[in-house]
């Protein structure tokens, strides 16, 4: 008997050591996320697949102000332009001067846009494990619990406290890789910066829940 409380002892203390590991992991997340109120930078995007294949390669620049409101700019090789006020997001692919309207809640969800806005209550959607540190940067792997959620995990790069690196890899066996550099913190953004007005002439679809 006594083994088997020892076991049971050691099983325990395994546990609370995991737990406090985890703890750590998220209040190191946490640190890192409130260092901004607004962000700003350029972006590169890699998308590739289970062979490792490169599938997609974009670029372009970004600008985010907490809680919900920003703007995605792809430049090449295309031209779209993702914006939220925090209420609605706007889809603009300038090319087939077509805007897709959505509701931000739907659009933004328990997705990665969310972490980085902090919108979302991060203990209760994912798992938050600390990584070695590698290429000069501070890994944290997120895992989502949901199982529905999309994807399977994500991994962020950190860089003295500021987001440099982010890898998702979906449910569907596919990688994105984002880069992200000249990266500015709180910069200065004009209030209706999050705001869109529709070309005219463009094609309208709105995908508004009731």
């Amino acid at each position: 008997m006594k083994c088997i409380f020892r076991g049971l002892g050691l099983i325990t203390l395994m546990l609370l050591s995991m737990s406090s590991f985890a703890q750590d992991a998220q209040q190191r997340l946490l640190a890192h996320l409130e260092t901004y109120q607004q962000l700003s930078g350029q972006f590169t995007q890699i998308i590739s697949s289970e062979q490792n294949t490169k599938i997609q390669s974009s670029t372009g620049e970004f600008w985010i102000s907490k809680p919900s409101e920003f703007r995605w700019h792809y430049t090449t090789p295309y031209i779209q332009k993702i914006i939220s006020n925090g209420k609605k997001v706007w889809v603009y692919d300038e090319d087939l001067e077509q805007v897709t309207i959505k509701a931000a809640s739907q659009a933004i969800g328990s997705s990665p846009l969310a972490i980085i806005l902090g919108t979302q209550s991060l203990e209760k959607l994912f798992d938050v494990q600390e990584l070695a540190d590698a290429e000069e940067l501070q890994w944290l792997q997120l895992t989502p619990k949901d199982e529905e959620s999309g994807f399977e995990l994500m991994k962020l790069g950190f860089k003295q406290g500021t987001l440099s690196r982010m890898l998702l890899q979906d449910n569907f066996g596919q990688t994105t890789r984002l880069l992200f550099t000249d990266v500015v913190v709180n910069p200065v953004i004009a209030n209706d910066f999050f705001e869109f007005k529709v070309p005219q002439g463009a094609d309208v679809f709105e995908e508004l829940a009731n």
